[in-house]
C-alpha cells in the first residue's frame, strides 16, 4: 500500500465546518477522517480542505482546477445540495421564492464535476448533504410550514443519488444516515450545520467507505504517484469565510 494518500474534500460549509456551531478544525469530519483512516490503514492521509461556506456546485465547478485538481488528489469527496435547495440569498441576506440553484441544473453541474474529476483519473465519492431541522432561522417561511423543512433538501439528495447511480460511482448517503436515526437531528444546533457529534457521524461513514476503496485501489495498483507536499494539508483561506 502507498505510504501516502491524498484526498480533497470539495463542498460548502458542511465540508469546511470549522468555526460553525462550536466546531473546531480538529473536530471536522475532514480531520477525523485524516487521523482515523490513517490509523486504520497504517498510512499518512492528506486531507485538503476545499469547502467554502455558502458555496453551491455551480460556483464550485469554476474553482475545480485551482482548488482540487492542482493538488493532484487520488480521491475527491463532493458534497453539495443544501445551499442549492435553499431560498436564502447570501448576496442580499434575505430570501427568494425559488431554490438558489434549479434542481436540474444542480444535477447537470454535479455530473460535469464528476466527469472532469474522472477525466483526471480521480476516484470520486459523492455525498448527499445532511437534512435540515426546524431550528433553522428560516423555518417561518411558508413553503417550509406547508411542506416541511426538508421537502427540497430531500429532492436534491435524491438528485445526488441519481447522479451517482448514472455515473456508477461511490455514494455516501449522509442524508439517509441522519434521516434514519432521528435522534441525530439534535446534532444541528442551528438547524443547518452539524456539531462535533454530527461531524463524527459523517466521518465514520467516510472512513468505512474510504478504507474499502483504498484497499481495492491497492490491489489493482496505483494510477499515478502522488507528489510530495506538506503533511498538514489544511487550506486556511477557506476557514475564515462566513456561511
Amino acid at each position: 500500500m502507498s505510504e501516502s494518500i491524498r484526498i480533497v474534500a470539495l463542498g460548502d460549509s458542511i465540508t469546511n465546518g470549522a468555526g460553525l456551531v462550536g466546531v473546531t478544525e480538529a473536530q471536522t469530519f475532514r480531520q477525523i477522517v485524516r487521523r482515523e483512516l490513517g490509523e486504520k490503514l497504517g498510512v499518512t492521509v492528506e486531507m485538503i480542505n476545499a469547502g467554502v461556506n455558502g458555496d453551491v456546485v455551480t460556483l464550485a465547478i469554476e474553482r475545480l482546477e485551482c482548488d482540487v485538481l492542482a493538488h493532484r488528489p487520488e480521491i475527491v469527496t463532493v458534497m453539495f445540495g443544501g445551499n442549492e435547495a435553499g431560498f436564502y440569498r447570501p448576496e442580499t441576506g434575505g430570501f427568494a421564492d425559488t431554490p438558489r440553484v434549479d434542481r436540474k441544473e444542480f444535477a447537470e453541474t454535479l455530473a460535469k464535476v464528476v466527469e472532469r474529476l474522472r477525466a483526471a483519473s480521480v476516484t470520486v465519492i459523492l455525498m448527499t448533504c445532511p437534512p435540515m431541522t426546524e431550528r433553522y432561522w428560516g423555518m417561518h417561511l411558508e413553503p417550509y410550514q406547508k411542506y416541511g423543512i426538508n421537502f427540497l433538501v430531500k429532492q436534491y439528495a435524491e438528485a445526488v443519488r441519481n447522479v451517482a447511480a448514472g455515473k456508477a460511482i461511490e455514494l455516501v448517503d449522509v442524508y439517509r444516515a441522519f434521516e434514519q436515526a432521528p435522534e441525530r437531528l439534535d446534532y444541528f444546533p442551528d438547524g443547518l450545520h452539524p456539531d462535533a457529534r454530527g461531524h463524527r457521524v459523517i466521518a465514520e461513514l467516510l472512513v468505512e467507505r474510504l478504507a474499502q476503496i483504498i484497499t481495492r485501489r491497492t490491489t489493482a495498483g496505483p494510477k499515478h504517484p502522488s507528489p510530495s507536499s506538506p503533511s498538514n494539508a489544511r487550506n486556511p483561506k477557506y476557514e475564515s469565510r462566513n456561511p
